[in-house]
């Protein structure tokens, strides 16, 4: 959901396998993590109306993003119709066009828009795995809640990965349907370690597939950072 250090690889991956510049590998991730955020805030609005006593700030969590969200693609529909002579500006101004470019249109809506639901889908199923493991009973409005809450405070970079917030997060939503409060926590712990792991795994698959070249150069982009960081 939020920037992370992985953004960064994948822009090396892409700018190295692809030849795609540095600016559209950013507007890449940014249109991939509006679309994501949006998603989710967008399944949680639905669940909103089968759940009974939510907390007033769930629905805080969830219409911030989509006001957000709403509002960056008003934006884009302007872009072009700005200029500055400013460097770091005119940077901000192009990778704005190209996220338009790669965003507003049809084909990119649908397709953007129905991998993230299912991208989604996958994440809610899993939880709902790990919450038959624990021989449960949670409705569905109320898991798909969880998992939208979870992963909307976990955008908000309070800790590393968002452990511990979406850990109490989930455990509170499943807090909605009686679950018991050290069983609510167990199964948010596994659910997020399982993720967690599953993300790990393909990192390392991934390193793999694309050779030695990766960390070397990651290593080297780091050095050179830092030695003009030094020299300056």
């Amino acid at each position: 959901m939020p920037a992370r250090l992985g953004d960064f690889v994948r822009v090396l991956i892409l700018k190295h396998e692809y030849n795609v510049t540095y600016s559209e590998g950013v507007s890449s991730l940014v249109v991939e993590r509006v679309f994501d955020i949006f998603t989710v805030a967008l399944l949680g609005a639905v669940a909103l109306f089968f759940v009974v006593n939510v907390p007033g700030w769930f629905y805080t969590i969830i219409v911030l993003p989509l006001a957000a969200g709403v509002i960056f693609f008003v934006l884009l529909l302007f872009m072009g119709k700005f200029s500055s002579e400013n460097r770091y500006i005119a940077i901000i101004l192009t990778i704005l066009h190209e996220i338009k470019r790669a965003s507003l249109s049809l084909k990119a809506i649908l397709v953007l828009g129905f991998s993230s639901i299912v991208i989604w889908l996958l994440d809610i199923l899993v939880c709902v795995a790990v919450i038959l493991m624990f021989q449960q009973q949670i409705p569905f409005a109320i898991v798909v809640l969880a998992i939208v809450i979870g992963n909307l405070v976990k955008a908000v970079p309070l800790t590393p990965g968002g452990v511990g917030t979406y850990e109490i997060s989930l455990a509170i939503t499943f807090g909605l349907a009686g679950v018991d409060p050290a069983v609510a926590t167990l199964i948010a712990v596994i659910d997020h370690l399982i993720k967690n792991l599953v993300t790990l795994a393909g990192g390392i698959v991934s390193i793999y597939y694309f050779g030695d070249w990766v960390i070397p150069s990651i290593r080297t982009v780091l050095d050179s950072k830092l030695d003009g960081g030094k020299s300056s």
